[in-house]
């Protein structure tokens, strides 16, 4: 308590134990390296029937929009090649499914009253949804 009020402005990352990984120029290489994973098109239209799965399941009210299907196929491209691969797969989608479309959508009154988990329910989307082989 003796100290508090002493320090002005936000607190510095190193202050919070965070420390550099890379510099501008690797965030550059990084990025660019994202524009050599292809996206089969395949791939292309799982994404699109996961999406519109989100439309149409009666426990969502809202589902996810034509911009959250561009996000998800990005984020499974940027783990494609953390991965190093140069394509994407159905598994890049599915690992990222939840974590990208869970505050995108909106459950239903009546699925709010039953308790339901916007986690699982995604994670059942993503397992009722085919996926190409």
């Amino acid at each position: 308590m003796a100290t508090y009020g002493q320090r002005s402005g936000p607190q510095r990352p190193a202050d919070l134990g965070v420390t550099a990984v890379t510099n501008a120029a690797g965030l550059v290489a990084a990025s660019g390296a994202l524009t050599q994973v292809t996206v089969a098109e395949d791939i292309t239209r799982y994404v699109v029937r996961l999406i519109r799965a989100t439309r149409d399941h009666s426990e969502l009210t809202v589902g996810a929009s034509p911009r959250a299907a561009v996000l998800l196929a990005g984020a499974a491209r940027a783990r494609a090649a953390l991965e190093g691969r140069a394509y994407v797969i159905p598994d890049d989608v599915k690992a990222l499914a939840v974590p990208v479309l869970r505050h995108r959508l909106t459950l239903s009154p009546a699925a709010e009253i039953e308790g339901r988990d916007m986690e699982a329910l995604v994670a059942e989307l993503v397992e009722s949804t085919e996926a190409p082989r």
